[in-house]
């Protein structure tokens, strides 16, 4: 018979066949409770942040069923990014420079359910921003029974189209679509969503498959947030476990095997015998707020304006107009050399953090001001919008202070 190396390497041990996996894959994927386990699809939770204003469209939905339409998504993409680099010749040697960041939208496919909530999503949409929808029936808007005259006076031409919609805030918020593995979350929240393409379904005389809708969203940025899930009002991701989930402890995670005791969480704890709820993941922390003070290579000077500072960052020795003015030394400012780290800081901050944070929850609100500014005329120079707003009023102030909070999620 033909020698098998594989079977007489086994045959030859001592004690036997054995058979056994390799030791380095459990050491990867089972060791530390399935920390670096791979994620399965499967587990996700998605949440559609409706502005307050869609309930004028459609009251239900923004009363009854802002949560369904998130626990309703089939599946959904999650965020995709493209960098245009282009190729330069650096002294004949070859340099890539990144030219700008492309968000790539995504598409998020719903359950086109019996009740019909994810259609009203998209009827609330379409109605939202386009005018078309709200006068369809209604007998000369679009009939042609007498012709289509442009002549035939005011009452044909009452009606409004497209755009036309007196519409000046978004529809969504944000869209936050979150990864659950081992009581831990990953959620991916898309800045200033707007949706590009959206569609209902085919109907068919055969088939059994379950009904859809989709939708295609192109979105400005990305916010990455995570932590460890915790149900209810205020729990994470936002809209978890508060409606339609069996919050009753499994018998999987159970000591005495009885699971008919009532328990106000459904993520369970954990226990002397390997089952542990996994920590809080520190090592990543959510990232900074802010941006870091140093992000350049130290060998070189790296120059930036300071916000309510007089002077102007850069090359030293120069002079530059502050207004308009006539001249004289009133009306320029000299330049000189400023670090970086004491530029004001671009925040990504929710309600709760800029109620704590003075400094930024002002420099927001700055900047809600700066638009009546300059709606009203401004033209102040370099230093205008920084003196306007030191001599608003703090009432005035905290006007636009609270337009800030009622914009942040």
């Amino acid at each position: 018979m033909a020698s098998n190396p594989y079977s007489d390497n086994l045959n030859s041990k001592q004690d036997g066949i054995t058979l056994r996996d390799y030791n380095h894959a459990p050491s990867l994927f089972l060791n530390n409770n399935l920390k670096f386990a791979p994620k399965v699809r499967f587990l996700y939770h998605c949440f559609f942040a409706l502005d307050p204003s869609v309930g004028n469209v459609l009251q239900s939905l923004t009363q009854k069923y802002t949560t369904e339409i998130g626990m309703l998504v089939k599946s959904a993409d999650l965020p995709r990014y493209t960098a245009q680099v282009e190729t330069r010749n650096k002294y004949n040697r070859k340099k890539n420079i990144q030219t700008q960041i492309q968000y790539e939208p995504i598409n998020i496919t719903f359950h086109d359910d019996n009740h019909g909530v994810t259609t009203a999503l998209l009827e609330a949409y379409y109605r939202f921003y386009y005018a078309d929808a709200w006068h369809g029936d209604q007998p000369g808007a679009y009939s042609k029974l007498d012709g289509d005259n442009t002549f035939k006076g005011s009452s044909r031409h009452q009606y409004r189209y497209g755009l036309d919609n007196n519409i000046s805030v978004p529809f969504f918020r944000n869209i936050q679509l979150s990864q659950l593995s081992r009581s831990q979350y990953t959620t991916y929240t898309l800045v200033n969503p707007i949706i590009t393409n959206w569609q209902h379904d085919t109907v068919e005389s055969q088939g059994g498959e379950f009904m859809t809708n989709t939708i295609t969203v192109a979105y400005e940025a990305v916010h990455y947030t995570r932590g460890t899930v915790k149900t209810g009002q205020d729990g994470n991701p936002t809209g978890f476990g508060t409606v339609h989930y069996d919050t009753r402890p499994s018998i999987l995670f159970s000591e005495t095997g009885n699971s008919s005791t009532e328990g106000t969480d459904i993520i369970p704890a954990g226990d002397s015998n390997g089952r542990p709820r996994s920590s809080a993941n520190t090592e990543f922390n959510n990232g900074p707020t802010t941006f870091p003070s140093i992000t350049s290579n130290s060998d070189y000077n790296i120059k930036s304006l300071v916000s309510k500072n007089s002077t102007i960052g850069g090359l030293t020795d120069y002079s530059f107009p502050k207004t308009s003015g006539t001249g004289g030394t009133t009306s320029v400012t000299s330049s000189t050399s400023l670090s970086v780290s004491g530029a004001p800081s671009s925040v990504t901050l929710n309600r709760l953090e800029l109620q704590n944070n003075s400094t930024a929850l002002d420099n927001l609100a700055k900047q809600e001001f700066k638009n009546d500014y300059l709606a009203n005329g401004g033209n102040g120079g370099t230093n205008g919008l920084s003196i306007a707003w030191d001599n608003l009023s703090e009432v005035q102030k905290e006007s636009y202070r609270r337009q800030v909070l009622e914009n942040t999620v």
